[in-house]
């Protein structure tokens, strides 16, 4: 089966990468807000053509960007009514992005293109408007890269409408799987014996398996009893031969709702809620969907997060979960039964249909995934996403410089700092991996960088939807590469590190030097300063607890001591630094481009 996304099926507006030039041609009646666009960027268009004139762009290039450009001030129109051709509002331009990438993944490139090639006019003319991290930001949001990633990070693409508790709740009793899981459940009622290894014994085998839709039996061997009839019960010799029912037995457990010791298997005061609590089922029926299909979509390692199977899988999620969910005929059924020319749609035609059987997706005239259980499927698919960012960066295209970046922690006397070469292309979450080595962090803790100064900075932080933020959320950190924020004007940004503590890294850019070789970056050049411990309570808490440690006389002296892990005789030095080690720390981010 081919993926939907190398054969896309085809609009009425013909190829989605020109339908928006084009749709300004379509019609003769000129609205407001087409004049108000218009009026707003005819002053810089001009120069914006001539500009990429110079540049060698040939002139049905430059038309066919015009017009993009022209209707995506006419998108933008339609929210400000007064816009600045100079001047572009960053989370306005950022939702025409995406719109435009609901409509087809090519617009999003091409409106992208345009208005990239347009800000970078805007920024070597000086006539931006706004603030250098505003125009660093649209600049970082629109470059190729960036629409890329945008387009093929599947879990971007899901549509979640918004439910109340009532309606989530209802939705929740129709669902398949939370029958079979409260069945389960109520036969598991005050515990079940289990074997050493954790499963249930062979006697228990048939009344479990009947919970889950399964006929089956428990017994000493595989062989049918002769005679039997095609309904007879199926003979198991242990509940791992039953995949259904092992499905359930490791997302129960997983979803906490069950405890399986070396002894029993109990149901767990969640688990009763499950059981007891229509209003709650639905949120425990999301997480117990997560578990259910994580073993469908989600690699343990990151061996092959991109294998045919798995990609095509999420292809058809992604659609499903979406806003405009598939054809059925047009992902399933695609390989007659019995075919294997075609092994990789069998096995994810079998897959799909497995999750159908659970009730996870619905089979009608779409493929649909059930609106309450969007949630599960947008955090599997953003998991999903993260593997193949860092699956891929071992196939990174060549580097094109590298940047010597000194980082240094805010506020400790003697200062502590690293001098750190890595890839002019890396991205700020490889950034962040590359901090926690050059300090030994371990990592347990939230942060964010924060590009430019208040109050025209812009935040960057992992995704994640779970995470409750003061003001504007910030934007994802992934992919962005350092060479699409530093170099407009800007050397120095920031690293927050534990907000509790409040660890702040100064990061600058000193010197931008030659590609490196593969398997050679990150690599640290030079430093200072012995790395603070995790929880110390910050620059002065850490200050303070080396001074004690160094004063026999202080009462909290052994306390402080043990706390920093401290032998007899061994004191810490503030001003220590082993290069040798921290690369050996970073040896384990290597890759080769």
């Amino acid at each position: 089966m081919a993926k939907k996304s190398k054969t896309p099926k085809k609009s009425r507006f013909g190829n989605p990468a020109k339908a928006a030039a084009d749709t300004a041609a379509t019609t003769n009646v000129v609205s407001f807000t087409d004049a108000v666009a218009k009026r707003t960027l005819e002053p810089l268009l001009p120069g914006f053509t001539s500009w990429m004139g110079q540049a060698g762009v040939d002139a049905e290039e430059i038309q066919r960007l015009s017009d993009l450009l022209m209707n995506f001030f006419k998108n933008y129109a339609q929210s400000i009514p007064a816009p600045e051709a100079g001047n572009l509002d960053v989370e306005l331009t950022s939702r025409i992005l995406d719109s435009a990438g609901g409509f087809h993944p090519e617009m999003r490139a091409a409106v992208s293109l345009a208005l990239n090639s347009y800000l970078k006019f805007l920024l070597t003319t000086g006539s931006w408007l706004g603030t250098p991290a505003q125009l660093q930001q649209l600049i970082t949001m629109t470059e190729p890269k960036a629409a890329l990633a945008a387009n093929s990070k599947y879990a971007q693409r899901v549509s979640r409408p918004f439910l109340t508790p009532g309606e989530s709740a209802a939705s929740a009793e129709e669902l398949v799987f939370v029958h079979r899981a409260t069945a389960l459940l109520a036969w598991i009622g005050e515990g079940r014996e289990v074997t050493t290894s954790g499963l249930l014994k062979r006697k228990d085998i048939q009344a479990a398996a009947a919970c889950v839709d399964k006929n089956a039996v428990g017994s000493a061997t595989r062989a049918a009893t002769p005679g039997a009839g095609h309904d007879a019960p199926m003979p198991m010799t242990s509940m791992t031969q039953l995949p259904r029912l092992m499905d359930y037995w490791r997302a129960l457990a997983d979803a906490e709702l069950i405890h399986v010791s070396r002894q029993r298997v109990t149901v767990t005061g969640l688990g009763r809620v499950f059981q007891s609590d229509p209003d709650e089922r639905a949120r425990y029926a999301v997480m117990l969907a997560y578990f259910l299909a994580y073993d469908v979509l989600v690699p343990y390692d990151d061996d092959n997060p991109k294998s045919p199977v798995r990609t095509e899988i999420a292809e058809i999620l992604a659609s499903a979960a979406s806003s405009h969910p598939p054809e059925t005929s047009t992902v399933l059924g695609k390989t007659p039964v019995g075919d294997r020319r075609d092994y990789t749609a069998v096995l994810v035609e079998t897959e799909i249909r497995r999750l159908a059987a659970e009730g996870l997706v619905v089979i009608g005239s779409h493929l649909v995934v059930p609106p309450v259980l969007r949630h599960a499927v947008e955090q599997l698919l953003r998991l999903l996403d993260e593997h193949i960012v860092k699956h891929s960066r071992g196939s990174r295209m060549p580097s094109k410089a590298t940047y010597q970046l000194r980082v240094q922690i805010d506020g400790i006397t003697p200062p502590v700092w690293r001098s750190v070469n890595v890839p002019a292309e890396f991205g700020l979450d490889e950034l962040h991996e590359t901090i926690q080595c050059l300090f030994a962090w371990n990592e347990t803790h939230l942060h964010e960088f924060v590009i430019g100064t208040h109050p025209a900075s812009v935040r960057y932080a992992p995704d994640n939807l779970e995470l409750d933020h003061w003001g504007e959320p910030p934007l994802d950190e992934q992919g962005v590469p350092l060479d699409t924020l530093l170099g407009l004007a800007l050397d120095t940004f920031s690293y927050s590190y534990d907000f509790g503590d409040d660890w702040q890294h100064t990061v600058s850019l000193t010197k931008i030097l030659p590609a490196a070789g593969p398997g050679i970056l990150p690599q640290c050049v030079a430093g200072s300063g012995h790395p603070p411990q995790e929880d110390s309570a910050g620059p002065h808490g850490w200050m303070e607890k080396i001074a004690i440690s160094q004063d026999p006389s202080d009462p909290e002296h052994r306390h402080i001591r043990d706390w920093l892990g401290l032998r007899k005789g061994q004191n810490i030095d503030p001003a220590a630094f082993d290069k040798a080690l921290v690369n050996k720390r970073l040896a384990a981010l290597r890759t080769v481009q």
